[in-house]
Order: C-alpha cells, then structure tokens, then sequence
C-alpha cells in the first residue's frame, strides 16, 4: 500500500502524502514524545519530520520499509531538537551571570592558595562533562593554543570553542553553587 502512495507522491500529487500523514502520525508522535518528553515539542517533532520526508521522498530507496525511513526522521528530528533545547539552555544560563556574580567568583579564586585551588579544579573537573573538562585542562592548565588542542584531540576549531563556552559557564555555576557564600 505504501509504494501505490510513495508513487503518487513522487509524481506529483500531494494529496496522496496525506495516507502517510493518517498512517504514521500516532506512532511518529510516540517516538517523538519518548525523545522530548513534552506533547507540544512532540508535535513540532512530528510536523517536522514529515514536512523532511515529504521534501526528501524522492531520496526514498525502497530498500527498507518506508516506515523505517520515516522512523528514522522521526529520531533525527527529535534528537536535533534535544540538541537545539540544550544549546539554548546552555546560552541563556550564560547570559544570566551577572558580571559582578563572574567578579566575585575570580575574587574567591584569587584568594585561594595553590594547593586548594588544584583540588578545587580537580573536583569540578570531575562534575563537568569529559570533553569540557579535557578541553578547560589543556587549554587553560596546559596553556595549549586551539591550533594545538585540534591536533591532540581531533576535534573541529568549531567544537573545540563550543566546548570551552560550555565547559566555563559549568566549572563558574559548580563553583557559585558550592562555594561562593550567599550573603543573608
């Protein structure tokens, strides 16, 4: 039944996209809400990956079953989404730090002696994602330029700046969090 529809598709009949619509809305939306976990990002998910197959039909190969390939949008779409959420959670999160938060944090740092700061650093180091910590550590301890860190890592100059981003805003929210004291 999907290839007489899939067919009809391809040549130019968008009404015919509609069967896919009715056949695989109700378990599109169930993988989609398993990823994102809230109904109307759900929804977006699923209108999204539709609007994706019905713009990628014609990339369709007919070597798995169409569901298969749509399923697999389905997870993309939500993943990608997961991803965008996260970059802007990440973004605001930063944006909140107030510059006398930030200041009050190097103050703190300052003040330290060596040996606590290195077990400061290492315990963060411990609650951070491995990459951001791995980056923090060869970028600021090993004063590796980005140059350098893309030949030790392999990672793209992209990533490596993304990383850092995200690995400072949560070794400074691991320290305000822990051990800046709020005045009472």
């Amino acid at each position: 039944m999907d290839t007489h529809y899939l067919n009809e598709v391809i040549k130019g009949n968008t009404n015919a996209f509609g069967y896919f619509i009715k056949t695989y809305q109700n378990k599109a939306f169930g993988i989609a809400i398993s990823i994102v976990k809230q109904e109307d990002d759900a929804k977006d998910v699923v209108q999204n990956s539709f609007i994706t197959a019905y713009s990628s039909i014609s990339k369709f190969r007919n070597d798995a079953k169409f569901s298969t390939w749509f399923y697999r949008i389905v997870v993309n779409t939500g993943l990608q989404f997961l991803a965008q959420r996260k970059r802007n959670t990440i973004k605001n999160e930063a944006s909140k730090l107030s510059e006398t938060e930030k200041t009050t944090c190097n103050a703190v740092i300052k003040k330290m002696h060596q040996d606590d700061l290195k077990h400061l650093v290492k315990s963060v180091f411990g609650k951070i994602p491995s990459k951001q910590a791995l980056l923090l550590q060869l970028f600021y301890i090993d004063e590796l330029s980005i140059a350098e860190i893309e030949v030790v890592t392999n990672f793209t100059k992209p990533n490596i700046k993304v990383l850092l981003h995200r690995g400072r805003t949560n070794f400074y929210n691991i320290i305000k969090k822990e051990h800046i004291k709020k005045p009472y």
